[in-house]
């Protein structure tokens, strides 16, 4: 067999090294592929299963002349496939290494541009290149002979543990967080830890239980998006030296051309840039960094779970995740499109996983398997890496994830307060003014911004020039703009989302030699 890719890191590395019999080697690295290799020759198709931390690897079999393609089960690095019609597999982390292969031509999904706008990310498998799939987390791909076939090798539970206390749970989150930290420590040894800290509970409990160096927060002028008064708060608190990183609108927007290169696809969250800064801004001081990803979505912190019993009944309404950028309607008139993209086809089978389960446990496995694989960790792994930074999520942790599955929704939000067990476990380690804060969420002035005199030219020219000519209809962008410039300040995901596709299209899709702009009228629902 041989390991023809890897990338990621395994957290539990040393306890795979005792368990396989693996003497560590010089390097990390080496010691990984060491431990791969071994498991592949124990485990076979379950070796992701055994294996904790972000990932994505390929191995090929010799003996069964099979390349064997797999993805961590919480969504760490992407993983990209596509099959070309010599049915030649072409594969990579990075989109780019099929996009610019020369067996492969460039075209523009128009499903997956219907549910870019619709959504603000590349949501389920599809990209917004046509033919070129993303491998879901939890699953692994086999290549022989020419065909495809994919499995799902790791599920989450379904059922709830009733027996334990409030007091028992909150103590069984604080002895996994610990023990994935000290793994992360071991993984890392000899590095100086630092982290990321905004006001909220996820990062400060991450503060509170590490051994952390230094922690900074992103900020602005405009303090009613600000957390980072809070942060400095909690880091006070603590001991740990706090920095802001103070981000101006000329940077954001600058960082907003540079976003696109590094996710290789548009991502519609203004939170994404923002966060590209302060990666950019923290490699000048370390490269291991802590972040709180996964908790809002394991342990319901966001404020549309309030709407549980309406949003995640079995029957009904479909609900398709916490983020949304405009109605399907909509992106088809934009896009002169007539047929609407299925999108029940994006959470089909997640809900025929969770039919049993209350409404809000329905609702974050939607949100675990769309939303936080395709827009969170998505954009903070892509930026950290793009910095050279290594990013440690310790919620985001498939062992953490079934914990927070067994717990009974009634102790996830109660009385109206998200994240309630995690809270009482933060509460073992920070005051219960900064445990029990209230949620702010990463927000970003963007919607300011963009109303500004000095930016609007620019804008302008993104929204209503070629690229955009030839994808949206220009009447209804121009409405849009008009009211957003006039008052409608809740328009600004619409512009901001056709401002990012084409920066994006620009930067990442054309060809000045073959430009293939594809006309409204032209554009056809992909049959695959």
């Amino acid at each position: 067999m041989k390991i023809c890719m890897y990338e990621g890191y395994l957290r539990n590395q040393k306890q795979l090294c005792t368990e396989l019999g693996v003497s560590p080697c010089v390097s990390r690295r080496e010691t990984s592929l060491a431990v791969i290799a071994e498991g592949w020759k124990r485990w076979g198709y379950e070796l992701g299963n055994h294996l904790y931390g972000p990932f994505a690897l390929v191995i090929r079999d010799e003996q069964k002349q099979e390349l064997f393609c797999a993805r961590d089960p919480v969504g760490g690095p992407s993983f990209y496939y596509h099959l070309t019609p010599a049915g030649k597999l072409l594969y990579g982390v990075d989109l780019s290494t099929i996009a610019n292969s020369p067996e492969y031509r460039k075209e523009i999904d128009p499903d997956a541009l219907q549910l870019y706008l619709m959504f603000g990310y590349p949501v389920g498998e599809k990209t917004l290149y046509r033919g070129i799939r993303k491998l879901l987390p939890g699953r692994y791909l086999l290549y022989k002979d020419g065909t495809v076939r994919i499995e799902e090798y790791h599920r989450f539970p379904v059922r709830m543990e009733q027996s334990l206390t409030e007091k028992e749970w909150a103590e069984k989150i604080d002895r996994q967080l610990l023990d994935i930290l000290a793994e992360d420590r071991a993984c890392f040894h000899g590095a100086a830890f630092r982290s990321f800290l905004s006001g909220g509970v996820d990062s400060s409990y991450l503060l509170a239980s590490a051994d952390v160096k230094e922690a900074c927060g992103i900020g602005y002028a405009e303090e009613a998006f600000s957390e980072a008064d809070a942060a400095a708060e909690t880091a006070s608190l603590l001991g740990v030296p706090f920095r802001e990183i103070r981000i101006t609108s000329e940077e954001f927007m600058e960082a907003v051309s540079r976003l696109v290169t590094c996710t290789e696809l548009p991502l519609a969250d203004a939170s994404s840039a923002a966060f590209s800064l302060g990666c950019r801004n923290a490699a000048m001081k370390g490269n291991v960094w802590l972040s709180g990803e996964g908790a809002d979505e394991f342990f319901a912190g966001y404020h549309v779970y309030d709407r549980a019993e309406e949003l995640g009944q079995a029957d009904g309404f479909c609900y398709y995740g916490c983020s949304g950028i405009m109605e399907q309607k909509t992106a088809q008139q934009l896009l002169g499109q007539e047929q609407a993209f299925p999108c029940e086809q994006l959470v089909k089978r997640i809900c025929e996983k969770a039919a049993g389960c209350d409404p809000l446990t329905r609702m974050l496995h939607v949100d675990t398997g769309l939303w936080l694989e395709g827009d969170i960790l998505f954009s903070v792994y892509r930026n950290a890496r793009a910095s050279g930074l290594t990013l440690l999520a310790p919620f985001a942790d498939p062992r953490m994830m079934e914990l927070a599955f067994m717990i009974p929704a009634s102790l996830k939000r109660k009385d109206g307060c998200g994240k309630y067990i995690l809270r009482k476990a933060a509460e073992k380690r920070l005051p219960h003014k900064i445990a029990f804060r209230p949620k702010v969420g990463f927000a970003v002035p963007v919607r300011i911004w963009m109303q500004e005199e000095k930016h609007r030219e620019r804008i302008e020219q993104v929204l209503f020039g070629s690229v955009s000519k030839a994808f949206f209809d220009q009447k209804l962008l121009r409405g849009f703009w008009a009211s957003f410039l006039a008052g409608r300040g809740a328009l600004w995901q619409i512009i901001y989302a056709v401002y990012v596709f084409v920066i994006w299209y620009e930067t990442c899709f054309s060809d000045p030699e073959t430009e293939r702009l594809i006309p409204r009228r032209e554009m056809q629902t992909d049959p695959s």
